[in-house]
């Protein structure tokens, strides 16, 4: 169990506070050093209990950010899909089920690239060649 400041304070780190900030907030830090104040709070912050605390804010705080990324999305797909099928113009249609696609990636762009085996003096010829095409000399 937290004391009422260990939890303040953990809730200030939590949510992006810096330590030393937070301590001050959640402690009362009057009179004292910024030196103290960052040992105290680094103190503070390495606590066993106020250490899991504020893991446990964080992943809470994660957890609710990836629901309403997923939520959001979810109300966009649908939203999209009700247009391909319902859409008074055809372009209209034509564009939601686009975006529908490319969110599935079927429309990626697929880039090949062929790698020639080449022998170093091959390629040394190839950089001098290069080099000279730019008007680099001395080579």
């Amino acid at each position: 169990m937290l004391t009422s400041k260990q939890e303040a304070f953990s809730q200030l780190v939590a949510n992006g506070q810096q330590q030393t900030d937070a301590y001050r907030k959640a402690y009362n830090a009057d009179g004292m050093g910024a030196p103290t104040i960052w040992a105290e709070a680094s103190r503070l912050a390495d606590h066993p209990r106020v250490a899991a605390r504020i893991d446990q804010l964080r992943s809470e705080k994660e957890a609710l950010r990836r629901m309403l990324v997923l939520d959001r999305e979810e109300a966009i797909l649908a939203q999209l899909q009700h247009e391909a099928l319902t859409a008074k113009t055809d372009s209209a249609r034509i564009r939601a089920l686009e975006l529908l696609g490319r969110y599935a990636g079927m429309f990626a762009e697929r880039v090949e690239v062929a790698h020639a085996e080449r022998t170093v003096e091959e390629l040394q010829a190839d950089i001098v060649a290069r080099l000279r095409r730019l008007g680099v000399d001395g080579i």
